[in-house]
């Protein structure tokens, strides 16, 4: 099967925390790490969680995708800073504090809207 030479976005998530911003057009791939906070914050998740066997935490990694417009490199790194901007340290505990998942009082933030907010 070809691969999709779309321009594209991916934000890998781990449970509902997200770790990192793909870019992809063709050939061109460019990768955001998102702060060590988060991932700090997914390590934090996966103790409270319980997840202590190495299966049970990879199982939990889930991508989310949508089109990308203009400048690979540069909507990867708008959209990274915007979910950075979503999740400051206290917003990541709350998520620490439920396992990993988005707590039940906030909105989940999600790669879909171009306005991430949690």
């Amino acid at each position: 099967m070809p691969r999709n030479r779309n321009p594209q976005l991916i934000v890998i998530y781990w449970r509902d925390i997200p770790s990192q911003v793909n870019g992809a057009s063709g050939s061109e791939k460019h990768q955001v790490l998102l702060k060590p906070r988060f991932e700090k914050a997914i390590d934090r998740a996966a103790m409270t969680a319980g997840l202590t066997q190495a299966s049970d935490y990879v199982n939990e990694w889930r991508r989310e995708t949508q089109p990308a417009h203009g400048d690979i490199a540069a909507a990867a790194q708008a959209l990274a800073a915007e979910l950075e901007a979503a999740f400051p340290l206290t917003v990541l505990d709350e998520y620490v504090a439920t396992g990993g998942f988005a707590p039940p009082t906030s909105h989940q933030p999600s790669s879909r809207s171009n306005g991430v907010q949690p």
